[in-house]
């Protein structure tokens, strides 16, 4: 088995389910209606990734995995022409893979660096979104390295929730050559708190009762190496690296199927390197009352500052601060979490600390766990934020979850008068969490 945490057991139920529903498949899609077939064609494509990534993930032999990638790419060709055809318009300009879903990153790794057939990075192609709203500039560069008829798009749109793990490669990319391996190398030593919004978790227990089946793993890096030509023995011991894909790439593919492609040139274009959140000058900023506050909460940040102003507006009190904590918890600026959440808590905790560039915070690993875990987890996130210059403050909603935010030791003061002005209830995280 290939999945660090996997248990076979849950691989076993994931394969039963996908074998029940090929066998209604083939024996009950022609006496469904149009409208059922269209919904099941839609579940269909992603589940024949997840499928391939499944068996990459429970251990089956590269030669066999190979297999099903090519006739799972048939039949996301046949799924998504279906669709083209008989689903209402709006809905029929299907592409199993548009860039921004894991699942797509996992099925186009895997097919990249497994299948030797000259043709099939074309015959991929067939399946990728070409629809401008759902492609991303990392796996468009990376595509092009494999497909020398892929085109780039003339400009991109900026995708929150996948720059996580999309820009560090992105960067490491822009570097010269011989700074590559190491930005890549430290990026694969963030790799697994980055995936814990899509699963991981330290002591994964993928069993019944525990957590779920976390399969994924940096196919998106080992793109970049195989694209690249990066030394990636920094890094190869990783247990969330496909060495294995990458050792197959290169001896059956780079010289073979890929040699036209010269050393190092991957897609053959500068890489643009992503933009950093732009930030305010906070000590010269002219916003007032709310929008200051909100300003302070986001330290800064002018993109996650006017989205909140654009969802919440600019009120002059806010007597119930749920969507206002939503709107900041979306772009990974507050916490706001169900009381016995202590999974939820710790992690938003961690990815506003990542949004600040203070370093990786984790927090308790229990027992205890639920309320007992948030309330250490939040007074160890107080004290670990103090000496970096950064105050937790939490804010009183008066109902069963947490809400809390984090702003410099140098607005604290301020940002507790706006608090009251505003009638928000600010509190000390020593007189909550310690009760």
């Amino acid at each position: 088995m290939r999945d660090p945490a996997g248990n076979m057991t849950s691989y076993a139920e994931f394969f039963e389910h996908y074998d029940r529903h090929m066998g209604w498949r083939k024996e009950k899609f022609a006496t469904l209606t149009l409208e059922r077939q269209i919904w099941y064609s839609y579940e269909q494509m992603g589940l024949s990734q997840k499928m391939v990534l499944h068996r990459y993930g429970r251990g089956d032999r590269l030669d066999e995995i190979q297999s099903t990638v090519r006739s799972h790419t048939s039949l996301l060709i046949d799924d998504a022409e279906f669709l083209r055809t008989n689903a209402e318009e709006g809905m029929n300009q299907v592409y199993p893979i548009d860039g921004t879903w894991r699942g797509n990153i996992s099925f186009a790794g895997l097919a990249l660096l497994l299948v030797e057939a000259p043709e099939y990075p074309e015959l991929l192609h067939k399946i990728i979104d070409i629809d401008l709203q759902r492609r991303a500039y990392l796996t468009d560069i990376l595509f092009k390295a494999f497909i020398p008829n892929y085109s780039l798009a003339s400009k991109y749109r900026i995708d929150k929730y996948s720059a996580v793990w999309m820009d560090p490669i992105q960067r490491s990319l822009a570097l010269p050559a011989g700074e590559r391996a190491q930005a890549l190398a430290t990026h694969m030593k963030n790799w697994c708190r980055i995936m814990r919004p899509w699963g991981w978790k330290p002591n994964l227990k993928p069993v019944y009762g525990g957590d779920n089946l976390f399969c994924d793993f940096a196919f998106e890096v080992a793109l970049a190496v195989c694209a690249y030509d990066i030394d990636d023995s920094a890094f190869n011991d990783h247990p969330y690296y496909p060495r294995d894909l990458v050792e197959h790439y290169r001896t059956k593919i780079r010289h073979n199927r890929d040699a036209w492609r010269p050393h190092g040139a991957g897609a053959g274009v500068p890489i643009v390197t992503p933009p950093l959140p732009k930030r305010a000058d906070l000590s010269r900023s002219k916003r007032k009352t709310f929008a200051r506050w909100v300003e302070l909460v986001c330290d800064g940040d002018m993109d996650a500052t006017e989205s909140v102003l654009e969802t919440i507006g600019k009120p002059r009190k806010v007597e119930d601060i749920d969507e206002l904590m939503a709107a900041l918890a979306a772009s990974s600026q507050a916490i706001q979490s169900d009381v016995k959440d202590d999974a939820t808590t710790l992690l938003q905790a961690g990815r506003i600390a990542e949004q600040r560039a203070l370093g990786d915070f984790d927090g308790p690993p229990g027992p205890p766990f639920g309320p007992a875990r948030c309330r250490a987890g939040l007074l160890a996130f107080a004290d670990w934020l103090q000496p970096r210059g950064y105050r937790l403050v939490d804010l009183d909603n008066d109902d069963d979850a947490w809400h809390a935010v984090v702003v410099k030791a140098e607005y604290h003061t301020e940002f507790i008068e706006l608090s009251n002005s505003l009638k928000i209830r600010a509190r000390e995280p020593d007189a909550v969490y310690n009760n």
